[in-house]
This record gives C-alpha cells, structure tokens and sequence, in this order.
C-alpha cells in the first residue's frame, strides 16, 4: 500500500461516517432509522471510494 491508497480508504471512512449520518437523519424524519442508516453508508462508501479513486488517479497524472 501506498500513500494513494491511503487516501482513497481514508475518503472511503470519511464518506461511510456522512452517509451513517445523513441517513441516521434522514430516518428520524422518515420513522425507520435502521433501513436509511445502512443506504447512507453502502451509498456513502461508494461515494468515498469514487471520490478518492478520482483523486488518486489526478496525483497520477500530476
């Protein structure tokens, strides 16, 4: 492992936590905290991944 990929779990964890978040607000509102708190993180994580891939592959390129 190198310090990209690094970047991409630490942009995966940082998503997981938002996704957890949003979705446990989301559920407080909607009434089913459990079923919105594991789409926020699945949604969350692939986000993360996403976004670190891109960055990873910008450093590449650099």
């Amino acid at each position: 492992m190198n310090k990209n990929d690094n970047l991409v779990i630490i942009c995966m964890f940082i998503g997981m936590i938002l996704g957890v978040a949003i979705g446990y607000v989301m559920g407080i509102y909607k009434g089913s905290v459990g079923t919105t708190m594991c789409y926020g993180l699945v949604f969350g994580m692939l986000i993360g991944i996403c976004i670190g891939a891109v960055i990873k592959n910008s450093n590449k390129k650099e």
